[in-house]
């Protein structure tokens, strides 16, 4: 359930820059654009000026845009003598850029604008970096005049490159706009919210981007100057953070595997919580005209709960091969790589990479009756998770230790302020929970930290968890995150969570309020999504996913009962969605595995569980046909798995059973 990058670019988007308006244009827009497009000065920068408040209204800017002002900016104003003009189009054309939606940087983009911003960078550095006319000797109007067009097109690069991948690709393929934003950085008399603004152009060019890492690999002096910035203690500090952290993600340097010793996200964090603790007040060093310190703050939350969000990368690439992980929305049953008796080995994301075709689903049973005693055993360890686990190798202890000893309490206290800062503190919390959730403590050398996430994961139930359940909000989105962060709190107690007495409804009023929601986000539905692995991001998964974990041993059995009577009423309604009813099956496996807990004669069997499990098995065998798995290819496999699971769950606590007796 974790967050994901902040930047969300697109593979492939239609042309579109808006449905034009309807009626005719805005007298002014008429005038304005014949006015930029005559031989007077005056004129043209009053129109540009005129223009660039329009931008600001998407009524009017629609309008310029049915009125082809793009095509006059490209063909007449970056291309004329004047430099006032050119510098007045450059910044029109970013302005547009900035409000419109990344399908208007794709449209600019097949417009071939990468090929216009490579020729004005060109002329700017024959500018700024000529020796015979030394830029600073230049009159004041005209340095600021630079500036401001220097702005625009670092601005621009900005907007486009977190567009879309293609767009990233064709920039970072043209060395000089690579050079660009260091060069700007290198330059002394570089005004310091152009350089601020360029450190957040250079993160979003090294977003996702390898070719752009490697390039600062080789000339070390890059990385250096990073460096410089990120220990400055100013403003810029947060965005030199952001780039340092893609660059280590893109490369794969993290605590343990790291060429340069000290080199990994566990460096930049004591800058950013460093930035975290400054009170915000009206000091502005180091800010950008268009930024504030709150949005700094912002920016350095968004990148500690990117690092968390990557840190269960790092621990994997760890231990030489992928470990199974269970979390972020997949189901909680930790299935190897590979099981025995024909289940498909499952990627890390829950995929099932070996499922049967539709054929083949009447012959699961005959494949169970084939199982013995012995077998059945083995394959619920499997399904369980409780087999042998050969994972021995370190964890990622420095990047770990500052995220939960030094960023949550941080971020803890973020969340009791005001604003929209709260939001991201809670997604940041809600990605570190998740992360230490995946934390093996068995081998006793992080046992303090394990004592210390304890305490801390008791506050932030206390302060978060509670208080908002209490609440009844009507705000989704906050229901949704704050369950998401009480799934992988109460993953990260092992199932050992103090909750207030009755507080287990409150996530069950939850699921039955998903039901009602549109979206397949909330509602747990494939219809009208395009990525049906939304559906286990869903609202109802997580509240299911919450349940389950509260009612693991040693839940007191009247709680386990009542969540166990839920998860099969779940189960049962025939307008559960497929991804809450995968969710439901998993977490009856984890409760019901182990006939030594307390609660299994006196709930599970008492209660007729079994029978009821029996009699949901074949409606969920149909329910699974009807999902087409050419739509829905990581829905079907999973809701395939959970099923076939079922079947070998049913026989093992039947063969259980008879056993003991």
């Amino acid at each position: 359930m974790g967050k994901p990058k902040p930047r969300n670019r697109t593979k492939d988007r239609s042309i579109s820059t808006g449905k034009p308006a309807k009626g005719p244009s805005d007298p002014r827009i008429l005038s304005a654009l014949q006015d930029l497009q005559c031989a007077d000065l005056k004129k043209k920068l009053f129109a540009a000026s005129l223009i660039a408040d329009l931008i600001k209204d998407p009524v009017t800017r629609k309008q310029l845009l049915r009125e082809h002002i793009v095509k006059i900016l490209i063909e007449q104003t970056l291309c004329d003598s004047n430099l006032e003009t050119r510098t007045a189009g450059w910044k029109l054309l970013r302005d547009f850029a900035q409000e419109e939606e990344a399908d208007f940087c794709v449209h600019l983009y097949r417009q071939d604008v990468i090929a216009a911003v490579e020729d004005v960078v060109k002329s700017i550095f024959l500018i700024v970096g000529s020796r015979e006319a030394p830029f600073s000797s230049s009159p004041k109007a005209q340095q600021e005049l630079i500036w401001n067009l220097i702005g625009s097109i670092v601005g621009l690069l900005s907007i486009l490159s977190a567009a879309q991948d293609e767009i990233l690709e064709a920039i970072t393929e043209v060395p000089v706009l690579v050079n660009f934003p260091f060069g700007l950085l290198a330059l002394e008399s570089i005004p310091v919210e152009l350089e601020f603004e360029t450190l957040l152009c250079l993160s979003a060019l090294t977003e996702d981007n390898k070719p752009l890492a490697e390039h600062i690999l080789d000339n070390s002096f890059l990385l250096e100057g990073l460096k410089q910035i990120k220990d400055s203690g100013e403003a810029k500090a947060v965005p030199a953070c952001s780039v340092l952290h893609n660059f280590f993600t893109a490369m794969q340097w993290y605590d343990h595997n790291t060429p340069m010793e000290g080199h990994s996200d566990a460096m930049i964090l004591p800058a950013l919580i460093q930035a975290m603790e400054v009170p915000q007040n009206n000091d502005t060093k180091g800010l950008s005209s268009s930024s504030s310190p709150d949005q700094v703050l912002q920016l350095a939350v968004e990148v500690i709960a990117s690092i968390a969000t990557c840190l269960q990368e790092a621990l994997e690439h760890g231990i030489g091969h992928e470990k199974e992980f269970e979390g972020f929305g997949d189901d909680s049953i930790d299935i190897k790589q590979e099981m025995e008796h024909g289940v498909g080995s499952k990627d890390r994301k829950g995929k099932n990479m070996g499922s049967k075709d539709e054929d083949e689903d009447d012959e699961m049973d005959e494949d169970e009756e084939s199982m013995n005693s012995e077998e059945i055993d083995a394959d619920m360890d499997l399904v369980t998770g409780d087999g042998a686990d050969d994972d021995d190798s370190p964890a990622e202890e420095v990047t770990l230790d500052r995220l939960v000893r030094k960023a949550t309490p941080k971020l803890l206290n973020l969340f009791q302020s005001d604003g929209p800062i709260r939001s991201y503190a809670l997604s940041a919390l809600n990605n570190i929970a998740w992360t230490v959730s995946s934390i093996d403590f068995s081998t006793g050398h992080l046992n303090s930290l394990q004592k210390l996430w304890s305490s801390l994961s008791s506050r932030i139930w206390n302060e978060i968890i509670t208080p908002v359940l209490s609440s009844n909000t009507a705000d989704i989105d906050l229901a949704s995150s704050v369950t998401s962060l009480a799934w992988a709190l109460a993953r990260s107690a092992q199932g050992v969570v103090e909750i207030q007495p009755g507080e287990h409804r409150k996530f069950m009023a939850l699921y039955r309020a998903s039901k009602t929601l549109n979206g397949p986000e909330q509602s747990g539905s494939t219809k009208g999504s395009e990525e049906p692995g939304d559906a286990f991001q869903g609202l109802g998964v997580k509240a299911i996913g919450v349940l389950g974990r509260l009612a693991l041993s040693p839940a007191p059995i009247e709680l386990n009962r009542d969540i166990g009577i839920f998860l099969l009423t779940v189960l049962a309604d025939p307008n559960t969605s497929a991804a809450d009813t995968v969710e439901a099956m998993n977490q009856i496996f984890d409760i019901y595995a182990d006939k030594s807990n307390a609660f299994d004669e006196p709930v599970f069997w008492a209660n007729g569980f079994y029978k009821h499990l029996e009699e949901i098995l074949p409606k969920a065998r149909k329910m699974a046909k009807g999902i087409d798995k050419r739509k829905f290819g990581e829905l079907r496999a999973r809701t395939d798995e959970a099923i076939l699971n079922l079947a070998r769950f049913l026989k093992y606590k039947r063969t259980e059973r008879n056993g003991s007796n």
